[in-house]
């Protein structure tokens, strides 16, 4: 009788000891932290080649930087998320005056998100030659993004030549746009060339 009782104890010891609660007297996994988890020197992670069908649902566990003090961990959740961490979106601009979209406000926060363009392209009449220096040219278009008013704005400019009133185009671009909860834009980096026409940079980005 005393083996049993004693094999009995050993048994529900184990059952006891199988599931460690932090933070919480009533754990509910092997490890089961109620509360933040600070991980300071090193996170061993494993890498995701695939994903299958049975592992739709995984969230990701990721290390705040910034924390104070440094090591916090976060949980990055799909399902709760209004946009992923990088994003691409086709825009596709029509009825266009000219040739230039002088500036398109895009209603991004310049607070949550960097915005980058791609894939630009044209369609619509031809935009004429006109002699430049010793050959014809048609000029040359500029696409970029910038802040202005702290929403995210766009250009799209033929910065030589224009189209005739009565021509018309249209543009397609597809904007990147990187959510900052998990993207940083590194610091502007000034350097005055002195009106030359080639240079060193004065320093490279800081990465911390």
């Amino acid at each position: 009788m005393k083996r049993l009782l004693y094999i009995l104890s050993l048994l529900l010891t184990g059952t006891l000891l199988a599931q460690v609660g932090v933070g919480t007297t009533a754990p509910m996994a092997d490890l089961h932290v109620a509360g933040t988890m600070l991980i300071q020197d090193e996170l061993v992670t494993k890498n995701l080649n695939t994903v299958s069908s049975t592992e739709e649902d995984f969230k990701l566990i990721s290390r705040v930087t910034t924390s104070s003090p440094v090591g916090q961990l976060t949980i990055l959740d799909p399902d709760n998320m209004n946009v992923a961490p990088i994003n691409m979106i086709n825009y596709h601009f029509t009825n266009v005056h000219l040739d230039n979209l002088n500036d398109v406000d895009l209603n991004y926060d310049v607070t949550k998100y960097v915005l980058g363009v791609a894939n630009f392209r044209h369609v619509g009449d031809a935009i004429k030659k006109v002699p430049g220096g010793d050959n014809y040219s048609i000029g040359h278009f500029v696409v970029k993004t910038f802040k202005s008013g702290g929403t995210w704005h766009l250009s799209i400019s033929n910065v030589e030549l224009d189209l005739d009133v009565s021509d018309s185009l249209e543009y397609y671009i597809t904007l990147v746009v990187y959510d900052k909860s998990y993207f940083r834009e590194l610091p502007v980096i000034n350097d005055d060339l002195g009106g030359s026409n080639t240079g060193t940079a004065s320093s490279i980005p800081v990465f911390e």
